[in-house]
């Protein structure tokens, strides 16, 4: 009872920071973690009544449940693995490409040992080794929970409809290997023009720069499909400095202050690709620009890898968090080790 009390306040105080800000990482992995403990709590309920219960139905119950989790388990792992597979065929071999069958192996083996060392204690591994196993396990794991609810919170935002009036709408630039924009660039203009054919009196800002392999800039790209779409050029405005999300948000920030001319604050959208949304909007809050993001969808095979990415890009950026966690679980190999 104790615990679930722990986790409503813990909702509450999420949803809190939420309302106040929506683009908090803090309050949002607050959010979806307290969430998917209250779930796994009640779901644990459940099964203990089940396990308790003396009557055939019950136990048939509790045998399926318990049969269909490893299965579910195991599908959604070799999935990651064998994404990689479609990655390699359709975007070519790379590090990337590699990141779901990685994501996969690594849930594979170390949540199967995880349990292990757990039960079985340390047998014959000596005590610190034992402790130390399990510590980086344990790391390992909780990265990989906080990965679920970063895919929670990633969607949950996406989900807040953007109904305002627009004045700037600000398309992020991706690679290109020429001046035509490639599929992965004209979605996002495309979801920018969606928005842009809703308010009339907006402008475009195309944000990205030029680079090494690039004949151009992603800005002079973006601005050419523009004008092939029927967008006027004088409602197209151009940053091609930026070679970062970081620096997309706070040059465009610059171009706007220096176009805006009217009294008070512009209303500002971004269009980016889904699995890139929540990230822009944090580096939005970083640059000072206030901003709601908008995501193009993008193929369902190339989502896990683009998502890792980004959780990946996230722990960078949010190092102290990511510290943290490290430091909490080398604590508990040294509490764990030596006397007190």
């Amino acid at each position: 009872m104790f615990v679930t009390f722990v986790c409503l306040a813990l909702l509450a105080l999420g949803g809190a920071v939420l309302v106040k800000e929506r683009r908090s990482m803090f309050g949002g992995l607050l959010f979806a973690f307290s969430g998917m403990l209250l779930v796994l709590l009640g779901l644990a309920e459940v099964l203990t009544r089940l396990a308790n219960s003396s009557e055939i139905g019950g136990m048939a119950t509790l045998g399926i449940v318990y049969g269909l989790v490893p299965l579910i388990f195991l599908a959604v792992v070799l999935g990651f693995i064998f994404n990689t597979r479609t990655m390699n065929t359709k975007e070519g071999r790379s590090f990337t490409a590699k990141l779901s069958a990685l994501l996969g192996l690594n849930v594979l083996i170390a949540v199967p040992l995880f349990l292990y060392l757990v039960v079985m204690g340390n047998g014959p591994l000596p005590l610190w080794f034992h402790n130390l196993l399990l510590a980086l396990l344990l790391l390992d794991l909780l990265l990989v929970v906080l990965f679920a609810c970063y895919l929670f919170y990633s969607w949950m935002y996406q989900m807040l409809p953007v109904k305002k009036q627009v004045d700037y709408i600000i398309v992020l630039g991706s690679g290109i290997r020429s001046e035509e924009v490639p599929p992965l660039l004209k979605s996002r203009l495309d979801k920018g023009l969606e928005y842009y054919h809703k308010n009339q009196d907006a402008y475009i800002v195309v944000s990205g720069g030029q680079g090494a392999d690039e004949p151009v800039s992603e800005a002079f790209a973006m601005r050419k499909y523009l004008l092939s779409q029927g967008v006027p050029a004088d409602r197209i405005l151009v940053e091609d400095r930026s070679t970062t999300t970081l620096e997309n948000m706070k040059f465009s920030k610059e171009v706007i202050a220096q176009h805006w001319q009217k009294a008070g604050t512009p209303s500002v959208l971004f269009s980016t690709n889904n699995y890139h949304v929540l990230r822009g909007a944090i580096y939005a809050r970083k640059a000072g620009l206030k901003a709601d993001g908008v995501g193009a969808p993008t193929a369902f095979y190339f989502l896990p890898s683009a998502l890792i990415r980004e959780y990946i890009a996230m722990l960078v950026h949010f190092k102290w968090f990511t510290g943290f966690i490290v430091l909490l679980c080398l604590g508990f190999v040294i509490y764990s080790v030596l006397p007190i």
